[in-house]
């Protein structure tokens, strides 16, 4: 009797060890990708999460048929974050086509500034259009002030000769192509201190004005401050990147075509637990051993 109580005794306490051996925390890396929606998208941070790594890409300016629109800027580096906190997410939107006699339109969402025509068109690929949005991550509040890394939008082009769309990111923003070189000027790219020349601001790319500015204008894309759009016959600058609130920041210019996207990629907590069978056999091993011992003792 005594001998049974023992080898019960002794089951539970492997099969404790095997638990406590095999439950362990595993890391299992996670990766959400963020697509574009045309509007502002959250995350919470899950459970023993410290730290995201943030890839953002920002978005395409309008392209023409002879002229393409400034490519999106690429950014990423290491966000550190508190378990439970709230994340905003913004995926900048392709610049589409401006249409219609002065009537500014087709900057893509999230600061993409806004082209301007002279003249109504059913043609996807004439005249002019608007600047790429920017891709961002924000933190603490949901705001421009608050957005811990960036990728800038890229520029529109127009169908003028030459009038391509400034590339997106990089510490500055590349400027917009003209044919007329300094009679008309592309709108110039967006900085770390300012905006593009063309009306770029914080967070926005340049849009053109009806009452001041000669038609064709390609907008500004959006950014860290946005690129300006063209004052007349020329493509808009690309906005600018930031990577100040994250660790080990890295950043590209000009290499991303179509929508923004932002992904993350982080190490989550798994709990493995051992296969209840194998615990089974296991402690039916030790069972069998036991009545084996049991009766050599009795023989």
């Amino acid at each position: 009797m005594n001998f049974c109580l023992n080898l019960k005794s002794l089951t539970a306490v492997v099969v404790a060890a095997v638990f406590a051996f095999s439950a362990g925390n595993t890391a299992k890396a996670a990766v959400i990708d963020f697509n574009y929606t045309g509007a502002v998208q959250t995350f919470i941070v899950p459970t023993a999460v410290s730290s995201i790594f943030v890839e953002t890409w920002g978005a395409q300016g309008w392209s023409s048929s002879n002229n393409q629109g400034g490519f999106g800027g690429y950014t990423s580096g290491d966000l550190s974050v508190t378990v439970g906190e709230n994340l905003w997410i913004y995926v900048g939107g392709q610049g589409t086509q401006a249409n219609g006699n002065r009537i500014p339109g087709g900057g893509g969402f999230n600061g993409g500034g806004d082209g301007q025509s002279n003249h109504t068109t059913t043609s996807t690929v004439c005249c002019v259009g608007g600047g790429g949005g920017a891709s961002d991550v924000r933190q603490g509040l949901d705001n421009l002030l608050n957005r811990m890394i960036v990728a800038g939008g890229g520029g529109g082009s127009t169908s003028n000769s030459g009038s391509f769309g400034g590339a997106g990111g990089g510490l500055i923003g590349g400027t917009g192509g003209s044919a007329a070189g300094s009679t008309y000027p592309g709108g110039t790219g967006g900085t770390q201190v300012a905006g593009g020349i063309g009306g770029g601001t914080f967070g926005e790319g340049g849009d053109a004005d009806p009452n001041t500015m000669t038609p064709w204008n390609g907008g500004g894309g959006g950014g860290y401050y946005g690129g300006g759009v063209s004052l007349a016959h020329a493509g808009g600058g690309g906005g600018s990147s930031y990577t100040g609130g994250v660790d080990n920041g890295f950043m590209l210019q000009g290499i991303w075509s179509g929508d923004g996207l932002i992904r993350f990629t982080f190490e989550a907590d798994e709990v493995t637990v051992p296969e209840p069978r194998l615990l089974a056999i296991f402690s039916l091993g030790l069972i069998g051993l036991g009545f084996a011992r049991r009766k050599k003792k009795t023989a």
